[in-house]
């Protein structure tokens, strides 16, 4: 479990209804180092009227209707979800699964700990009502969506719910070019919706997606969501713009050290750096011999490592120290002490 970002692998209908498969998808989905794994439920008839065209890249899915599509890969039953979520458990990884209407979100609320809403349903006030109703964290895709879409949503699901929100920077493109992915975006979602999380669901093919959130985590995002397979090669659905278990892993691991590269606290920063902070820095000391009594001037110190603590002055205190006078001797190299001077 990552303490400073979520990862979610979303393995949807992946596992292309095939149940061996998508506890299969769970087993190498929990060896990748991921937060969450999360599936795709729904009902093909609830989803799209059987006149739907498709919006995807018809090369890569070849269906041209959405029913006919989402028809391939709603045959699960509730207590299959129920059984993924107790792998999930036994595994170590979180279970989450997208419903797309509220009467799967009735029947799985026990077993989901927080509820995404896909960028094409933020739209959805019923959905989102639903959803929020259920008073547990909420994240929503919002590709596709204009600013004042995604103000109205937040303005929804708040009205119904002091719910945990989070906002995914999304594209719905699939897969989405790199000169599509729009980035920036995230870094106007977070001055738009403060005291909101922000992250990144990414749709760009797998050569592009590591510097994808990579530079998603740079601009501030901390929810990441990335298709997941058990074979990048497959054909049709969502399998030719997922992670399979290797690369999935890699990346996770690369953005943890990213983060920690960029982790910042003062008292650690400080604190790391303790006996720079003592031994490197200067102190201000006696360029030649000082006779009691003499009034000291610039040409009488030089700043010399290190500094001498408490009764010594460090370099930046140079200006307390011209112009007073010295009660002792002081011979060349010594460090000019508080005691040495007149009050």
């Amino acid at each position: 479990m990552n303490t400073h970002f979520q990862f979610i692998l979303e393995a949807g209908v992946n596992h292309d209804g095939d149940l061996d498969r998508a506890f299969e998808l769970v087993e190498s989905a929990a060896r990748t180092g991921a937060d969450f794994i999360k599936f795709q439920t729904y009902t093909s008839e609830k989803l799209a009227a059987s006149l739907s065209p498709s919006y995807w890249d018809l090369n890569e899915e070849s269906t041209t209707s959405q029913r006919e599509l989402f028809s391939k890969y709603d045959r699960f039953t509730a207590n299959d979800y129920f059984k993924l979520a107790s792998a999930c458990e036994k595994f170590g990884i979180g279970f989450m699964t997208t419903c797309f209407d509220s009467d799967w979100v009735d029947v799985l609320d026990p077993v989901i700990p927080q509820y995404k809403i896909a960028s094409a349903d933020i739209t959805n006030f019923q959905l989102l009502r639903h959803v929020a109703s259920k008073g547990k964290p909420m994240l929503i895709s919002t590709g596709a969506s204009s600013f004042e879409e995604i103000h109205a949503a937040v303005s929804l699901v708040r009205a119904t719910s002091n719910v945990k929100l989070s906002l995914l920077h999304c594209v719905l493109n699939y897969p989405t070019p790199p000169e599509n992915a729009s980035l920036n975006r995230i870094s106007r979602l977070i001055e738009q919706f403060p005291g909101v999380t922000i992250g990144y669901s990414d749709h760009t093919k797998p050569a592009d997606s590591v510097q994808a959130l990579q530079i998603a985590l740079d601009l501030g995002a901390t929810v990441f969501e990335k298709h997941y397979t058990w074979n990048e090669e497959g054909t049709g659905n969502d399998h030719y713009h997922s992670f399979n278990e290797s690369k999935a892993r890699d990346v996770i691991e690369q953005l943890n050290k990213s983060h920690l590269l960029k982790n910042f606290s003062e008292d650690v920063y400080l604190e790391q750096q303790e006996l720079a902070r003592k031994f490197a820095r200067r102190g201000i000391y006696a360029s030649r011999n000082l006779s009691v009594g003499h009034i000291i001037s610039s040409d009488d110190i030089i700043p010399l490592r290190p500094p001498v603590g408490d009764d010594g002055f460090d370099g930046n205190q140079i200006d307390s120290v011209i112009g007073s006078k010295l009660i002792v001797n002081v011979v060349n190299g010594e460090p000019i002490l508080r005691r040495s001077l007149s009050q």
